[in-house]
């Protein structure tokens, strides 16, 4: 009778010295068999089962665990394989219980060596020239206006870091060639080339420029313009990049911006003998203690 019980319980089972090993066969079921097999099964790099399929921690979808990583699956997303250091991190934020949800693919190898896969919240990023920094996930706000900035091969390039809180309860995220930022009232929005040099010498969203309202936005003759909860800053290849901020910004758009007489900054606010000048292409911007904020255009021809 007891040598019947001990067949049963280690019937399809491996045993390998005093230890009894489950087979896939035994202990996956559906779709989280099917996705091992589909990678390989014990041969593949997954490597052999170390736990049995069981359900996951919210009761949803189950999940088992390989020698090189885990498989998950849920009614909504199938299943799908997470190893190394995705596995790492994805564990690291919670798992299928934090913000990146369950996986949505497996790792999918792009041009540029570079790797990504797509979960519920975001995608995770990692690359051989980012290798040392690591992986890092890509989710909310930012996954929308990372998309529209073309992702990894777009402006913005691959993702540095997590996201990091700021002031006024904004986070940002560095980039190989640009930050994104978001408050609650600002949204999302990216700064990037010669902006970003000119947002770090001003302090970032630290300084008098707080956050970006919008991102680049085409004006005239090739130009372009950035707005701040602070100021403006504007760029064009002749004039290069340049901020406005307070009574010389107002001063601005009393006669136009960049679309009035005086064109655009040429220069940012300096100190002068008595006061403070900003350059333009037709003028300038003047401030003294006697005659406040001025505005002094050429005279005509």
């Amino acid at each position: 009778m007891a040598g019947s019980a001990v067949a049963a319980l280690t019937a399809g089972v491996t045993v390998v010295g005093t230890a009894v090993r489950a087979g896939a066969q035994d202990c996956l079921t559906g779709s989280v068999a099917s996705r091992y097999a589909q990678v390989g099964g014990e041969q593949g790099p997954l490597g052999s089962v170390t736990a049995c399929e069981k359900r996951t921690a919210g009761g949803t979808g189950s999940f088992a665990t390989f020698r090189a990583g885990a498989i998950y699956q849920s009614p909504g997303t199938g299943a799908w394989d997470v190893s190394g250091s995705f596995l790492g991190l994805w564990r690291s934020k919670g798992s299928e219980t934090g913000f990146l949800g369950y996986p949505r693919s497996g790792e999918v190898w792009t041009n540029g060596g570079v790797v990504q896969q797509d979960y519920q919240g975001g995608d995770l990023y990692w690359s051989y020239r980012t290798a040392g920094s690591g992986p890092h996930s890509v989710s909310g706000a930012f996954r929308r206006l990372y998309a529209d900035q073309g992702g990894v091969y777009g402006r913005l390039g691959l993702p540095l870091t997590q996201e990091i809180s700021g002031v006024n309860r904004g986070v940002h995220q560095n980039h190989e060639h640009g930050v994104t930022y978001w408050t609650a009232a600002t949204g999302a929005h990216s700064v990037t080339g010669s902006f970003l040099g000119l947002y770090r010498d001003n302090g970032w969203e630290r300084g008098r420029l707080g956050y970006p309202l919008t991102q680049e936005l085409a004006i005239r003759d090739g130009g372009v313009h950035q707005n701040y909860q602070g100021g403006v800053m504007y760029w064009t290849a002749g004039t290069g990049a340049h901020v406005l901020t307070g009574a010389v910004l107002g001063a601005y758009a009393s006669v136009g911006y960049e679309n009035g007489p005086l064109g655009y900054p040429t220069s940012g606010e300096y100190p002068v003998a008595g006061g403070t000048r900003t350059d333009f292409q037709h003028g300038r911007i003047g401030w003294t203690r006697e005659e406040g904020t001025f505005v002094v255009l050429p005279p005509p021809a």
